[in-house]
């Protein structure tokens, strides 16, 4: 007779006895017998675990056990109903192997709902944190990020109704209190979930319209709603510059690397629905129409999912990651981004007392250190002068350019602020590595642009396009010492619109002048 051990996991038995799984799937454990299910639940379960995790008496297990020619190791002797053994409660370790071990089996093409299945047994609620080390675990683990983004709607179908939200300090809760980022990022997600149900009411005219003339005015209605699709993405790119930053600080990079992508795929489609709508105006097409017509309504399934990943996922991760003066310096930054469908909030910053509540929790009793301010007298020497740090600070600023640097590390250290600034940059991507602080899709030049550099292939790039009236020209430049040693890079962003239209000559200012007079 074949000795069962009830400490080993049921996939060390089965393995051990092949006949198990067999009498196993009979007590009431069918779900053994499914693909997948035996190498990864079965690796962190065992018998009197999956017994209290189903609600089945063990003692009848025991005994089916017995019948079926096994023995258990303890139980040689016991009556056939002594009292279940107690289970203890995962540990974190392997809530988290479990949670891993469902986003893999979505991954292998397993059925969202037979995965809902098992999650429902091992999770009354989970938190935003173990979703995203869960995720993290896979990109570790070699899974491509692109094939995570593309798993992410399913991973949030999975969750949604069950991720638990961390209180705020002090036992306030940011979701009320106005002008916290929290609070505005879900006023938005309403305002958003509107607009997108009155977006799909565009959707089913189009794909049912017939008649050039009513083509080409559904067309004209299409390319407004692209426009007004368009108007959330100051929501996402405050989402990426001002939040990412700081939950990568904690080690925390899940979200930026799958969310980011998922943001550019919502934009990329409206870029899509501009293109066919302008072909339209003119055609008339009534199957194109449908097209554009899919594409807008693509675009609005990828918006409101995103919704959901921010309320289910990014909300809950963030409120249990992130302090007090974190979400202060977000608070104080967002404005520089805008808001999307919603009036300027109040200005809110955390009271002193949450201030010093996260302090003492990070076991800090000092105040933090402030950064040296500009308008000091200490002198910076140059080989050719000096300057004050107040000077310096006020010429870096003058130059009509955008002046980023990153240092050999590739980590941003340092931004000028001028009123020409052509890209929002918050103090949260200083010590940032340089590679986060683009999409995942541009990463791959940014990655060329430095490699470049390092090795001395390259010393400069350059690239330039429209937004609006305006023509950026964008270049990027090494910076070495007098013996060559790589010190990190120069980014300049210009807008040269002007300099493009320039005609003709303006010596000495003559010339502008006479046109003046004239």
């Amino acid at each position: 007779m074949e000795e069962i051990d009830l400490e080993l996991s049921v996939y060390e038995l089965c393995n051990a006895h092949p006949g198990l799984r067999e009498a196993m799937a009979k007590l009431g454990f069918d779900e053994i017998t499914k693909p997948g299910r035996l190498q990864t639940m079965g690796r962190l379960m065992t018998i009197p675990k999956g017994c209290k995790t189903k609600g089945i008496d063990l003692d009848e297990v025991i005994s089916g056990l017995k019948a079926a020619g096994f023995s258990v190791k303890g139980h040689e002797d016991e009556p056939a109903h002594a009292p279940a053994a107690e289970v203890a409660d995962e540990t974190p370790e392997q809530r988290q192997a479990l949670l891993t071990s469902y986003l893999e089996r979505l991954g292998a093409g397993e059925d969202v709902e037979d995965v809902r299945e098992d999650f429902a047994l091992h999770f009354a609620n989970v938190s935003g944190g173990e979703i995203a080390a869960a995720e993290q675990a896979l990109i570790s683990g070699g899974v491509p990020v692109e094939k995570v983004q593309r798993l992410c709607d399913v991973h949030a179908t999975l969750f949604e109704g069950s991720v638990s939200c961390a209180p705020g300090l002090s036992g306030t809760d940011p979701q009320d209190r106005p002008g916290h980022p929290v609070h505005t990022l879900r006023s938005e997600n309403e305002q958003i979930l509107k607009l997108i149900e009155g977006l799909r009411d565009d959707v089913d005219l189009s794909r049912a319209a017939k008649g050039a003339d009513v083509v080409r005015a559904l067309a004209q209605k299409l390319r407004a709603d692209a426009d007004l699709l368009a108007a959330i993405f100051p929501h996402y790119k405050r989402k990426e510059e001002l939040l990412f930053p700081h939950l990568e600080r904690h080690g925390v990079t899940g979200p930026s690397k799958v969310m980011w992508g998922k943001d550019d795929e919502v934009r990329e489609l409206v870029g899509d629905l501009r293109q066919m709508t302008e072909a339209l105006a003119s055609s008339g097409d009534a199957a194109g129409l449908a097209a554009a017509a899919d594409t807008l309504a693509a675009a609005c399934e990828g918006a409101e999912s995103m919704v959901s990943k921010e309320e289910n996922v990014l909300v809950p991760l963030s409120l249990e990651t992130l302090g007090a003066s974190e979400w202060t310096q977000i608070a104080e930054e967002s404005g520089e981004f805008g808001y999307v469908l919603i009036d300027e909030p109040p200005a809110w910053r955390a009271s002193a007392l949450e201030i010093a509540e996260e302090r003492l929790n990070a076991g800090a009793s000092a105040p933090a250190p402030e950064a040296p301010q500009a308008g000091g007298t200490q002198k910076v020497r140059l080989s050719t002068g000096e300057f004050s740090v107040a000077q310096i600070e006020a010429v870096l600023n003058t130059i009509p350019l955008d002046l980023t640097f990153v240092d050999a590390d590739d980590k941003t250290r340092y931004f000028s602020h001028g009123d020409t600034r052509a890209f929002p940059r918050p103090m949260s991507c200083l010590g940032r590595d340089v590679y986060d602080c683009h999409p995942p899709k541009s990463q791959a030049m940014v990655h060329k642009v430095f490699e470049d550099f390092r090795s001395g292939a390259k010393d400069s790039f350059e690239f330039w396009i429209h937004r609006g009236e305006q023509f950026l020209y964008i270049r990027y430049f090494a910076v070495r010492d007098e013996e060559g040693r790589y010190l990190g890079a120069l980014e300049t962003t210009q807008d040269i619109a002007h300099i493009r239209s320039l005609e003709g000559e303006n010596r000495r200012g003559a010339d502008q002048r006479r046109a003046e007079a004239e």
